[in-house]
């Protein structure tokens, strides 16, 4: 059986103040739990059971599907536009808590979700999307087991997940041109919004992103798919025109290739493709949870796809990142913007899980050149990396190039070649290595032998997989890492 792997879109919080709690969701009818505002960012704040008792009728949300139950308390909040939302929560005196979302009026509210241990340690969080923006939501909280103490919550917006749920309106996307998405969450199943289709491999469909791909040159496709947690795929064609994708939309035969396995990694697979032939590949978040996407040209792919078929919403001028007396100052411009509703700003201390820190308010449409600026006041220690994320008007997403900042005096390696093949070289003024790991996309570790030369360390990489990997070096005490791919 497949397993639900839980994850969140981690945000950076700016506070809001919780003045209490309501033992129950309503008053006379009315819906009385307080209010949590929904910022783009927020702080923690504090919350506690002490004094609240145990409530299953009915009218105070029913017995709950998860979590053995206690004392709890409400709050409620509006959704935002973008109808998706993360609600997080961090010990206090419980430990081990329970939280569930629910829709609907006073004596008749349902259940959406319910969680127990996907927070840190033995806290819950929630991220769902789908929600209808305007309306009131109801969060109720617990200790697992029974018992009252003090917690922490917060509820912050997220972008809304991208509006290609139907194969009636696939994104472009080209292989050659990396793209990360957020995916859809708390929606439908691609089987009940186009139920025509033969899902194969697919049991279940849930969280549906359809995008479509146009050959350039013949050879094997072959698309990397990745996740923080549990997604599928399927990819149909050939087609001979996007018009007829679209048009045969809901009465696809068997695809070309499909995976249903628990893992955050996939990889679709179509060989022999040829020039001028349209693909359909649909992504599924089967952990429902609010988390990035990222779709890729595999090193094995010998295929290309047509990137211009993919438009681009912003015309960037220029994107810089340097450290300046404890803070790491970021600058860009833009020539040009197209329903451009902001710039989510995001670090990263390996280049491959990242954060978010901050946003600046994008210019919708507009022809005449912008500039920006945003200051990281607190940054990371070494080597740290630094991406936009540039979001539409209607939640759609793409991110600039990556950049990296070293914030002490160490200076950064370079590898070479990059790709390797049998053996590479890591070029670095450090004389005191004291160990090289390479992690794969899956988080297994290697430590690798390495032979001193003048002007650094040489690796031979014959007996390494082929793949993308994490190349650490650990020298005087401090690990700096860059992304390492090896071709066989």
């Amino acid at each position: 059986m497949k397993l639900l792997l839980l994850s969140t879109v981690i945000f950076s919080f700016i506070g809001y103040k919780v003045s209490a709690q309501s033992n129950t969701p309503c008053t006379a009818g009315v819906i009385t739990a307080p209010n949590i505002a929904v910022n783009a960012s927020c702080t923690f704040q504090a919350g506690t059971t002490v004094g609240s008792t145990q409530q299953t009728n009915a009218a105070n949300g029913g017995t709950p599907t998860c979590g053995s139950m206690g004392p709890d308390v409400w709050y409620s909040f509006t959704a935002p536009a973008s109808g998706s939302i993360n609600i997080q929560t961090s010990a206090g005196g419980i430990t081990d808590g329970v939280m569930a979302l629910y829709s609907g009026t006073c004596g008749a509210f349902t259940q959406i979700t319910c969680d127990d241990d996907s927070g840190p340690g033995f806290m819950p969080q929630i991220s769902a999307g789908g929600l209808t923006p305007g309306v009131t939501y109801l969060i109720r909280f617990w200790q697992y087991g029974g018992g009252t103490g003090t917690f922490n919550i917060c509820v912050s917006a997220a972008a809304a997940p991208a509006g290609n749920t139907t194969c009636a309106v696939p994104s472009p996307i080209c292989s050659g041109s990396p793209i990360n998405f957020i995916a859809n969450a708390g929606g439908s199943s691609a089987d009940v919004i186009n139920p025509g289709n033969d899902y194969d491999c697919l049991f279940t469909s849930p969280n549906p992103s359809w995008y479509y791909l146009e050959i350039a040159t013949a050879g094997n496709l072959i698309i990397d798919i990745t996740a923080g947690a549990d997604v599928d795929y399927e990819i149909w064609g050939p087609f001979p025109s996007l018009a007829n994708a679209i048009t045969n939309c809901n009465t696809y035969g068997v695809p070309q290739d499909c995976s249903y396995s628990p893992s955050p990694i996939e990889q679709a697979v179509v060989n022999g493709v040829i020039t001028n032939q349209v693909y359909v590949l649909l992504v599924t978040n089967f952990a429902n949870v609010v988390q990035t996407i990222n779709i890729n040209e595999a090193v094995a792919n010998t295929a290309s796809t047509n990137c211009a078929i993919v438009p681009l919403p912003v015309g960037y001028t220029y994107w810089n990142a340097a450290y300046n007396e404890g803070v790491v100052d970021l600058v860009w411009g833009t020539e040009f913007e197209e329903n451009n509703r902001d710039f989510v700003v995001q670090r990263s201390a390996d280049g491959l899980v990242w954060e978010t820190i901050g946003a600046v308010a994008g210019n919708n449409t507009t022809n005449n050149a912008q500039s920006y600026e945003y200051t990281d006041n607190a940054p990371l220690t070494g080597i740290s990396y630094y991406r936009l994320m540039q979001v539409d008007a209607d939640g759609g997403i793409e991110y600039n190039a990556v950049l990296s900042v070293n914030t002490t005096g160490i200076e950064p390696f370079t590898v070479y070649p990059n790709p390797a093949n049998s053996s590479f070289s890591i070029y670095t003024k450090s004389k005191n290595t004291e160990r090289v790991v390479l992690t794969d996309m899956v988080g297994k570790t290697f430590d690798v032998d390495y032979t001193t030369t003048t002007n650094g360390l040489e690796i031979d990489c014959s007996n390494y997989a082929a793949g993308v990997y994490t190349l650490t070096v650990v020298s005087n005490g401090t690990a700096q890492s860059e992304r390492l791919i090896i071709k066989k």
